[in-house]
């Protein structure tokens, strides 16, 4: 298949935005309650809460958050606009799920808390953070997505009898539905199989979703997951070394760098290569591309029998990270 289609490079709105300046001091244990354990009342009270401040986030509204915000929170006014403007126009309402919640009582007023799944799995998550008050609540969200599920979580304290937002994280739980964990798992197998690209690609996606409530959540295996990222990519540029002429065909085109395109397709491979074709000549394109794709299984293996289609994107220069010369891709269909 050749199908030629204009695109915007994507890349994960990973969000990283951090309210608070935590100092990891003591850790201040904490009677906690999860999920279902938590009083009904308590529960209630919160939700109402999550709602007033989703659609604050949805709408770009700040003038519904900030009075459930505390003092100290209020005083991040500019933080938190920054962070609206980055999900703006990218979330709704009805796509906003709750993961996991929690109740903390009697936890330290100046302590770390630790929370944690204790699903008992690979996907077990701890999150570590400063307890301001007596009774907190924290409740770890997202929004659902077809391509990439955003997680907000949000800390309250009760202050007076009367529950306030203490802080506010936002980052990426999964991407199309896979977190850090089936990305890193993805990617092993694929390793096992001789895959280097793909591995590659895969690791890197895992990498970006590591820490979906920034430096706070902990996976089980985020430094597994780094150092087998590390150890992938000085493997791959050791076998294959980019820029790499594609000899085989006769423009001789040049192969700069793969990497993971998320895409409502699917997650697919990019070759990004430089061509010598003027990029408006579209039918000499699509032959070079033609040629490219027709062996590629023989320079990287695995890409065309891992993958149902691979996008290529021609460039007139060399990538920079910044190329605006063309946005057009040929998506190509592997047998």
């Amino acid at each position: 298949m050749n199908l030629l289609k204009r695109i915007e490079r994507m890349k994960p709105t990973i969000l990283s935005v951090s309210l608070f300046a935590f100092l990891l001091t003591a850790c201040s244990m904490s009677e906690t309650k999860k999920d279902q354990q938590i009083d009904s009342r308590i529960k209630n009270e919160i939700h109402i809460l999550n709602k007033q401040i989703v659609d604050g986030l949805v709408a770009n509204k700040i003038e519904k958050i900030l009075p459930i915000c505390n003092h100290q929170l209020r005083n991040r006014k500019r933080e938190i606009k920054r962070l609206m403007e980055l999900v703006k126009g990218t979330i709704k309402t009805s796509d906003f799920r709750i993961l996991n919640e929690y109740y903390l009582k009697n936890a330290a007023k100046k302590g770390i808390a630790t929370l944690s799944s204790n699903k008992g799995n690979i996907h077990d998550y701890q999150i570590r953070y400063k307890s301001t008050n007596k009774e907190m609540y924290v409740v770890v969200a997202y929004f659902e997505d077809s391509l990439y599920q955003k997680s907000f979580t949000f800390f309250y304290g009760r202050q007076n009898n009367k529950w306030q937002l203490t802080n506010l994280q936002a980052g990426g739980l999964k991407i199309m539905r896979k977190d850090a964990i089936d990305w890193y798992l993805q990617a092993k197998s694929e390793y096992q199989k001789g895959y280097l690209i793909d591995a590659m690609c895969h690791i890197g996606l895992a990498n970006q979703i590591v820490s979906p409530v920034n430096h706070m959540w902990k996976y089980q295996k985020e430094k597994e997951i780094q150092l087998f990222q590390q150890k992938i990519t000085k493997e791959t540029y050791s076998k294959y070394h980019f820029p790499h002429t594609v000899d085989y065909v006769q423009t001789k085109p040049v192969i700069f760098r793969i990497y993971a395109q998320v895409m409502p397709e699917g997650c697919l491979p990019l070759v990004l290569y430089t061509t010598t074709i003027n990029l408006k000549n579209v039918h000499p394109l699509a032959d070079e591309c033609k040629a490219m794709h027709e062996k590629i299984g023989q320079l990287f293996k695995g890409i065309d029998t891992n993958n149902k289609i691979i996008v290529y994107r021609p460039l007139k220069n060399s990538p920079t990270g910044t190329e605006t010369d063309n946005k057009y891709v040929f998506m190509m269909s592997n047998k």
